[in-house]
């Protein structure tokens, strides 16, 4: 819901934590001096700052949070969160990296569902360096996501989405395991089919 003064952005992800880990390679050189990860506890109230997103999500298995490093070296001003792909398989080494929450069963088969990364924020709350640090730590990390991502995502009916982006793992898991759904609630996704050139070598 939109609140005057506020401003948002976001953006549907389906990504593994090796794409995870591509995301924060190419991220990280660019936020060395300005930005960094969270993780928040919500019963001690602690705030865990990490050196990169698959730190984070290993202690989180959750969500992390990017924002500015502060003067303090704490962080300081809006928060940038990202939210772990939901990803119910049988692949072993996907349930290892994920934490293995979510074991597929005859009675639930292998499914994707997305994670995101979206912020909201009100500018004229925030001090003049804030605002200005943290347009550019947003635009440093969309950028970065976009560098390691792909926008091969449509509807069973072959719609392309632009709202969603999904890394190289979880498009090779979606694509090893034609007829397994990717659902965003009730809406139906797939992965935009790969169409092979044919090979005319030689031929005439």
């Amino acid at each position: 819901m939109f609140e005057p003064g506020s401003r948002s952005k976001q953006v549907s992800t389906f990504m593994l934590p090796a794409d995870e880990a591509a995301f924060d390679e190419a991220l990280a050189p660019a936020i060395a001096d300005l930005g960094q990860w969270e993780t928040h506890d919500q019963r001690a109230l602690t705030i865990t700052l990490h050196d990169s997103l698959p730190t984070a999500m290993r202690h989180d298995r959750t969500q992390a949070f990017l924002r500015l490093l502060g003067h303090d070296g704490g962080t300081v001003g809006p928060l940038i969160q990202y939210l772990h792909t939901s990803v119910v398989t049988a692949d072993e080494a996907v349930l290892a990296a994920t934490g293995g929450h979510y074991r597929a069963t005859t009675e639930r088969p292998e499914a994707m569902s997305p994670g995101r990364l979206a912020f909201k924020w009100f500018p004229d709350d925030e001090a003049g360096r804030v605002r200005r640090d943290f347009l550019v730590l947003a635009d440093l990390a969309w950028k970065a996501l976009q560098a390691v991502t792909s926008p091969h995502v449509e509807t069973e009916a072959g719609k392309p989405l632009r709202r969603y982006r999904v890394g190289a793992a979880a498009k090779a898991w979606a694509l090893d395991r034609p007829g397994h759904l990717l659902r965003d609630y009730a809406l139906r996704l797939r992965i935009r089919p790969v169409h092979r050139v044919p090979d005319v070598a030689g031929a005439g």
